[in-house]
Order: structure tokens, then C-alpha cells, then sequence
């Protein structure tokens, strides 16, 4: 079985593509209202504070799988890298996640009982507040992942060690771009989406034309899609990002054809991903991920002009770098066990790009940072 991944040092991104159907916990839900805040929403019981928002993580393996392992994380407004991140961790009982079972991370100040009845865990509060899940990197993320508007993206993560802070972070899934932040369709400045089309989705009537309705970061509720059985690991090209492919939604606080409705937007499959058709799958350790990484440097970073790559005891078969663009440049080792490889990468604008390496039996493909200036 071809094994893709990719490791998150402390200015790491993206991750490389599954390892296989159903052998991994994945973002199977996404909530971002329009909530207004000093609003109620619950009958009269408690004012909105406009941060009705949650994830949830579903489990597609045959095992019950340990959560210590497991932060969230939010690439804010564009960022590279992390302004908040957050263990998973039950509030009561053990932190585990049953095979073909959701798990709820919901904002901290949410008051819907859609969202606090079903939360698993709440989020750090208030925000720039470091809860007990807090994970520092360099001091720089600052607690709940669910301050996030529509132009964030969202990372999953796998730490190598066991414990979430502990060993080389994977990301074994990605919600938007990280490093793009969407502008509005109108254009300027503020809050954006991700969104786009699917043929699959029934069409609707909007003024007086059959079209597809319009699949968005913002405002909607959004369901991973039945077949969708493992994470995005690879940060996709923003030209080529279509967020209806993996997602679709089930709600909407202004409904394609109708009138704004944020009170009206449900989040009434939180806590369940009972759609799932894809296949379930043996959950799996991370040693050759570790090995393959302790083997690879690239330096300097930032590097300018050209950089290098060393190998120590791996054989790599292809060494490639690309950008959020799809744009590449590629270099060929020797295919020896130790060598070291001058990268030409004088063309390159400046920007973050990624290296990818396949190992000389095409079996493991790993990916690295590297920022050009």
C-alpha cells in the first residue's frame, strides 16, 4: 500500500494524501453561522454572542481510536501558520472515539442547544484566553479554534509522540487553503469564502433559473460528503479549490432562491456522520512517517537562490516542489542512501512552496516547507 504523508514542524503545513481508505479520523462537519449577537435563538432562554460555531470529527476505522493524540488548529485570515490550537479532550468519560462515532469541538461561548448539547468539548473562552488544551508554538496560537469566520483555514492533526504538543505533528486533514484567505465576491477587503458548485447537489429555483446551490465556508452547515472516507493531507492549489467536491451543505442562513434566516439554520446532524458509505479501515502507527522524515533536511529555510537537500539513510526516487499555484520545479537524486542535492530555485518568486519527496520504491511520499524570499 503507497503510504503519503507529511510532517508539521513548528512552521510545517500541509499534509500528503491518505494511507489509505478509512484508516484515519477526519473533519466530517463545519458550522459557521450568522448568528447575531444579543440576539436569542433559544426561545428567549440566552442571548446569542454571535459565536455559534462547531467541527466534528468522525472516526471511519474499525478501532476505537485514542484522542490524546489529537489537536485542532486555525491558519487565520491566510496565515501559514497557527494562531490557535487545542487538544481534543473529552469533558467527561474516557478520550476515546468509538469506530463510526462523531466528535463535537464546539465554541466556548456558544449558547444554540443544538451546539451545547451535543459538544463534546468547548472551546478555550473567552478568545486569546489559553485554556487547559492550549498548545503553544512559539507563543503564537492563543486557544479556541472556533473563532473562525469563513476565511480561516482549519488543520486536524496527529501528533507522533501519543500526545497532542509531544513528537512531530501530521496533518492528516485541511478545511479551506492554508496560506489563502478568500476575498468577497465583490471584492476589497473582510471576510470571505471558499465556495463552489456540485453536479450531484439537487438544483434549485433562483429567480426564475434551475442552478446549483452555491456550497460556502460562511454562514452554512456543511457535511463532509457520504464517500469521502479519509482527509485532505495535500494543501490544495488555490486555482483548482472547489470546497463542493468533499463538502456539501445542509443549511443555510440565506437559503439559495430565499430570504436571510440565520435563526432558521440548523446544525441538527452535529454529532453524527450516519451518511457514510466509505469503506472502514485498520487504524494504523506512524514509524515509517518518522523514519522517512528523520532522514530528510532542507536548508537553509527561508533560502534564496538555491537550497539544499540532504538524505541521511533513505533513498529517495523524486524530489519535487511546488506551489499553491500547482507550479513545479523538480530534481533527480542518485537514489543513494546519503547525499546531498543542490536545488535550484532562483526562479521561484517569493512565497511558501512545498518539497515533495517519493522514496525510490514509490511507496511513501512525504512533504516539507520551504519559503523562498
Amino acid at each position: 500500500m503507497k503510504k503519503n504523508y507529511l510532517l508539521v514542524s513548528a512552521l510545517l503545513l500541509a499534509a500528503a494524501t491518505s494511507r489509505g481508505q478509512g484508516t484515519e479520523l477526519f473533519l466530517s462537519e463545519y458550522n459557521e453561522g450568522a448568528h447575531q449577537s444579543g440576539l436569542s435563538y433559544n426561545g428567549g432562554v440566552s442571548n446569542s454572542t454571535g459565536n455559534e460555531r462547531a467541527v466534528e470529527i468522525f472516526n471511519p476505522t474499525t478501532s476505537a481510536v485514542n484522542l490524546n493524540a489529537y489537536s485542532i488548529r486555525r491558519y487565520s485570515n491566510g496565515s501559514t501558520t497557527p494562531v490557535d490550537e487545542e487538544r481534543l479532550m473529552r469533558t467527561t468519560g474516557a478520550n476515546t472515539l468509538n469506530s463510526a462515532a462523531a466528535f463535537v469541538y464546539a465554541n466556548g461561548e456558544a449558547t444554540l442547544t443544538d451546539l451545547t448539547t451535543k459538544a463534546n468539548q468547548r472551546g478555550a473562552t473567552p478568545y486569546n484566553t489559553n485554556g487547559a488544551n492550549y498548545i503553544s508554538q512559539g507563543g503564537a496560537p492563543t486557544g479556541n479554534v472556533t473563532y473562525f469566520n469563513g476565511d480561516d483555514a482549519l488543520g486536524l492533526v496527529r501528533w507522533t509522540g501519543g500526545t497532542a504538543g509531544v513528537g512531530t505533528a501530521v496533518l492528516v486533514d485541511i478545511f479551506g487553503v492554508i496560506g489563502n484567505q478568500p476575498l468577497p465576491s465583490g471584492g476589497g477587503t473582510g471576510t470571505g469564502q471558499w465556495s463552489g458548485t456540485n453536479p450531484a447537489d439537487a438544483p434549485v429555483i433562483v429567480n426564475g433559473v434551475s442552478v446549483q446551490p452555491l456550497v460556502a465556508s460562511a454562514n452554512q452547515s456543511l457535511m463532509r460528503r457520504a464517500s469521502v472516507s479519509s482527509g485532505t493531507r495535500v494543501n490544495p492549489a488555490v486555482a483548482s479549490y472547489n470546497i463542493a467536491d468533499q463538502w456539501e451543505a445542509y443549511s443555510f442562513a440565506f437559503p439559495p432562491g430565499g430570504t436571510s434566516n440565520p435563526a432558521g439554520q440548523s446544525y441538527s446532524r452535529l454529532g453524527e456522520h450516519n451518511d457514510y458509505t466509505g469503506p472502514f479501515g485498520t487504524y494504523g502507527p506512524l514509524k515509517v512517517l518518522e523514519k522517512f522524515n528523520n532522514g530528510i533536511s532542507v536548508y537553509p529555510n527561508p533560502a534564496s537562490g538555491s537550497a539544499t537537500i540532504e538524505l541521511k539513510d533513505v533513498k529517495v526516487g523524486s524530489i519535487v516542489v511546488l506551489n499553491g499555484l500547482g507550479q513545479r520545479i523538480s530534481a533527480q537524486p542518485q537514489g543513494l542512501a546519503s547525499e546531498k542535492i543542490t536545488l535550484d530555485i532562483s526562479g521561484l518568486k517569493a512565497g511558501l512552496y512545498f518539497v515533495q519527496f517519493v522514496s525510490k520504491d514509490g511507496q511513501t511520499t512525504l512533504y516539507k516547507e520551504l519559503m523562498v524570499k
